[in-house]
């Protein structure tokens, strides 16, 4: 079966000598694991689209019996060039990247957490990292998981927690820093990840 759908880099790892096991998360069909066979060769034709922090019009093959697709095409659309300029803005938009992987299941298809990914990528190309970004598409990702916050308000003020659930990312970047509310607000992303579902996210740690 061919299909094809539009979809955002999550992750990336080497398969074999050169091929690519690559994370693609799609508008239509959800989180896929991607085999991209010989990217890892100066001419393979789709490593562009295989790496990290790019969003695609992706052509899959996928073998009957198989739950494991094949890409043999398709066009880049974005690779976020504003982002690459800056290390910080890489990690995290790497980082955005890790917690939609780590809260979405495979072959679940999430049309609103793929906004959000794009949308907040954009807005990172376009505009650069501040203050409360990474707190505040977390709290996001983990609203639309099913595992959200917005009702504990007991800590931050309500109106900066509103707009930190559902304001513009304009809006975000004009909030005041606050380094008790962000230290709130990470102890809770601390205990749900380690605690609730037992991971660590690997990219918290180059990201402030």
């Amino acid at each position: 079966m061919i299909f094809c759908d539009y979809g955002i880099v999550l992750q990336r790892r080497p398969l074999r000598e050169n091929d690519r096991i690559v994370t693609v998360f799609t508008l239509e069909h959800g989180k896929l694991e991607v085999n991209f066979k010989s990217v890892r060769l100066a001419r393979g034709k789709l490593r562009a689209l295989s790496e990290a922090v790019t969003w695609g019009d992706y052509r899959f093959y996928l073998k009957k019996g198989s739950n494991f697709p094949v890409c043999t095409g398709g066009r880049t659309l974005c690779v976020f060039g504003g982002i690459r300029t800056e290390l910080e803005r890489l990690y995290l938009a790497m980082h955005y990247c890790e917690v939609v992987n780590r809260l979405t299941p495979a072959q679940s298809p999430s049309p609103e957490k793929y906004d959000l990914l794009l949308g907040a990528l954009a807005d990172l190309d376009a505009g650069g990292c501040s203050f409360w970004l990474r707190q505040a598409f977390t709290l996001r990702a983990l609203e639309l998981a099913g595992f959200g916050f917005r009702e504990t308000a007991a800590g931050p003020e309500a109106a900066f927690w509103e707009t930190l659930h559902g304001g513009s990312w304009d809006e975000v970047r004009e909030l005041p820093e606050d380094a008790a509310s962000a230290k709130f607000i990470d102890g809770l992303f601390s205990r749900f990840f380690s605690e609730h579902i037992g991971i660590d996210l690997r990219t918290l740690a180059f990201v402030k």
